[in-house]
């Protein structure tokens, strides 16, 4: 008897803080009868939870639940399986499917749940705008909170960093912006044993994705090494500690950007130029507190740019040390070829100018490169003013390999079997280059070969998901050069850049 009743007690107690969250986020959220929450759902706990928190959110308030669903293509069988189980549980879901090794191989990402991130976002970006919502709904809690802080914190983020994430933030991408959307986290009080608990208990159903322990992936290296070592040897409570560093840190930063809008007017008193240079009152800046100056330096960048991605601690850092140093003409290199510069009185954040004399043509987004397939030998790609030849050859034991052309090059065909993109340099590529068992910075490589700066940011580079096949004018990788069979002709692709009219 005794037994039973703990056991119901156990059940109730996450069905009322299931219904006082519901209650409590959607009354946040200022939802009401004419909203229509666009809810992302993967089958799992997590998303169980949500759907159940916006069921009961939405009979009291009367707004309108979509659920949506993106097929990742890369699970195999698994994948579908999830698709399947979502959509008899919420048959009025729309499902999407997207292939994320083909979208990371042709913008040239790195990081596959970097890719995944940004293919989920646009997914849900879109079904919002078909539904008219304003809030898409997503199964972050606590946990995911804190394990987004220590990955911030091992990357050495600043305070923007140690945000983490909050119950409702802007949408990370300008598409979703335009909309006015918001990215909404009405399970953030709840921990992931609170997600679970309530689904075993009260008998639903829900999938596990098998990706959650592959170790390969930094976040599952956090969620199933770190955190569990931090609260055996450290702290219990570990994952409560971190969200109140991260709700502390959001506090400071809100405080900071308050601050930030009240100086900004004197520290840019005019717009930015139609030639993309922003004009910064560099005394004003000197005299702001060194935290400060960061975030209006942060917003100078998101001015110009229009994007807060990409500038790191390091860079901030070193603006801020030029704005202080004494003497002008002060210059630190950002990514994508914009440029912070002190002289005399004034500061100037500058996108990138244009290069006189430089040969290559500029590029206005990555793109896949055609190959060769089967009986057709010669595949051309054109982008902007680059036509790229990718020609399948067959070469003598003696073939000279120098093409005599710099943007010219034989490549193995194993190399390129899984497909290459092309597309320009970016801050921390790493290339093998060739007769080199180690990597080495494009930067680094860029300097010994004598490559100036202003031509840096427009140099093709070849890429396919192992990594840097060949920096084109400069360095073919050690794994992507072709490799001669002793007596017999071997196959090899020769790959040129041409620059044609515009």
């Amino acid at each position: 008897m005794g037994r039973n009743k703990r056991r119901n007690d156990r059940g109730f107690w996450p069905a009322m803080r299931l219904y006082t969250t519901a209650i409590t986020m959607a009354r946040r959220a200022g939802l009401g009868p004419d909203d229509v929450v666009v809810a992302g759902v993967s089958g799992g706990p997590d998303s169980c939870t949500l759907m159940r928190v916006l069921r009961i959110a939405s009979i009291r308030f009367g707004f309108r639940v979509q659920a949506a669903h993106l097929i990742h293509d890369f699970r195999g069988q698994e994948t579908y399986d999830d698709a399947d189980f979502v959509r008899r549980r919420w048959s009025k879901c729309i499902v999407d499917e997207v292939d994320v090794g083909a979208y990371q191989r042709e913008f040239g990402i790195s990081s596959f749940e970097q890719a995944a991130r940004d293919v989920r976002y646009d997914f849900l970006s879109r079904v919002a705008e078909q539904v008219g919502a304003r809030l898409v709904a997503v199964g972050h809690t606590a946990d995911d909170l804190a394990e987004t802080v220590l990955l911030h914190l091992a990357r050495g983020s600043g305070l923007h960093g140690l945000r983490g994430m909050s119950e409702l933030d802007e949408w990370p991408y300008p598409a979703g912006r335009e909309q006015d959307l918001r990215v909404w986290r009405p399970l953030l009080e709840l921990t992931r044993h609170h997600t679970i608990s309530y689904c075993q208990n009260y008998g639903i159903d829900y999938r596990d994705d098998s990706t959650n322990y592959m170790r390969e992936f930094a976040r599952n290296r956090v969620r199933h090494d770190l955190m569990p070592a931090l609260k055996e040897q450290l702290n219990p409570r570990i994952v409560e500690a971190l969200g109140r560093l991260s709700r502390t840190a959001s506090a400071q930063a809100d405080y900071m950007e308050e601050q930030a809008e009240l100086l900004w007017p004197e520290v840019a008193s005019k717009p930015v130029t139609e030639e993309g240079i922003l004009h910064l009152n560099r005394e004003r800046l000197a005299e702001a507190h060194p935290a400060l100056q960061y975030v209006l330096l942060r917003r100078a960048w998101i001015t110009v740019t229009g994007q807060d991605r990409r500038l790191t601690e390091r860079h901030l850092a070193a603006m801020a040390r030029i704005v202080a140093a004494p003497g002008s003409g002060k210059t630190v290199e950002l990514p994508k070829g914009y440029r912070f510069s002190a002289k005399g009185p004034c500061a100037t954040l500058a996108a990138p100018a244009p290069r006189d004399g430089c040969p290559y043509p500029a590029l206005s987004r990555p793109f896949r490169l055609t190959l060769p397939m089967g009986p057709i030998a010669v595949a051309v790609t054109k982008q902007d003013r680059w036509e790229v030849t990718a020609q399948a050859v067959r070469l003598p034991p003696d073939a000279a390999l120098n093409t005599g052309d710099p943007l010219a090059a034989y490549l193995s065909p194993a190399a390129l079997a899984e497909g290459a993109t092309v597309r320009t340099w970016q801050a921390g590529d790493r290339i093998q280059p060739l007769g080199m068992s180690g990597t080495r910075k494009l930067q680094d490589l860029f300097t010994d070969a004598g490559v100036p700066r202003g031509w840096r940011e427009r140099m093709p580079l070849v890429v396919t998901p192992r990594g840097i096949a060949w920096v084109a004018g400069v360095r073919i990788a050690d794994w992507a050069a072709v490799s001669p069979s002793d007596g017999d002709e071997y196959p090899a692709i020769m790959v040129r850049f041409e620059c044609v009219s515009g």
